[in-house]
């Protein structure tokens, strides 16, 4: 029977990309159903960028959106909105929907049908219905035809990314870092940024004459990326769990506190945290 399934969704310069990335990934899954999204105004011109028309997209004052989200009837609502509210869960949950959250600490957490918090391997708390740790973690569909690597002695490329924002200018700041001692050696540099970066033309600019720099901000397919990078270097977010799956050790970049409380990229896994 086809269902109504309305994903809740932020992106912006803060929290980043990957909300989004996840949401677009599951509503794939969803493509026999009437899926939608929400969400606020202050997320509108990220989310929109991201969904491209591909889906519906409903904007509405945070104040309203539980309440607009409620006169769309879904029988499924899908937060990623990192901590829910218990109050929202719960008025949603009593219209008759069923209520699933990911990367959620808040108190709607506690009143959710479904909970995944994949980032963390140690409970923050106890509950029956939320799954905890790396192996709820899903991967895109990508990433099923990928190559993971093999074992090299000689790193012949290296992948730069920090999220779909880099609200550090990471991409710049571990570029140059790095440049001058991957010429000396031949080492490739691929840059993957996203949407949200605002440093990515004047990056395009200062890389252009290099010979072995490849940038972009619209990778398509991230994962043939990765098949030519040996090391990674990179924020402390989803893409660590995907670095794991290609066996590409890496040294994470924690861009803020949430980040730092994400355990897995230690290691015993194939990363060094700074």
């Amino acid at each position: 029977m086809k269902k109504r399934v309305v994903f809740r969704i932020v992106g912006n310069k803060q929290v980043g990309m990957g909300h989004i990335y996840r949401a677009l990934t599951l509503a794939h899954e969803f493509s026999d159903h009437d899926v939608l999204f929400v969400t606020d105004t202050n997320n509108r011109i990220a989310v929109e960028s991201m969904l491209k028309q591909h889906y519906w997209l409903g904007v509405y004052r945070e104040s309203e959106i539980t309440k607009q989200i409620g006169t769309l009837e879904p029988e499924i609502v899908i937060y990623d909105v990192l901590d829910t509210n218990r109050e929202d869960v719960e008025e949603l949950r009593r219209s008759g929907s069923v209520v699933v959250s990911f990367e959620d600490l808040g108190e709607g957490a506690r009143k959710t049908d479904l909970t995944i918090n994949e980032l963390y391997d140690e409970p923050q708390f106890e509950s029956d219905h939320i799954l905890w740790g790396h192996e709820y973690f899903f991967l895109r569909d990508e990433f099923e035809k990928a190559r993971p690597h093999r074992f090299k002695e000689k790193v012949d490329g290296i992948m730069l990314t920090f999220g779909g924002t880099d609200q550090h200018d990471l991409s710049r700041n571990v570029f140059h870092a790095i440049s001058s001692f991957c010429r000396e050696e031949g080492i490739y540099i691929h840059i993957v940024t996203g949407p949200g970066y605002e440093g990515y033309d004047s990056l395009k600019a200062e890389v252009a004459t290099e010979e072995k720099v490849y940038l972009t901000h619209a990778s398509g397919v991230i994962s043939g990326i990765m098949e030519k990078a040996q090391l990674a270097i990179t924020s402390n977010g989803r893409t660590v769990y995907e670095f794991a799956h290609m066996n590409i050790p890496s040294i994470v970049i924690a861009q803020h506190d949430r980040e730092i409380t994400h355990a897995f990229a230690d290691e015993t896994n194939g990363f060094i945290q700074l």
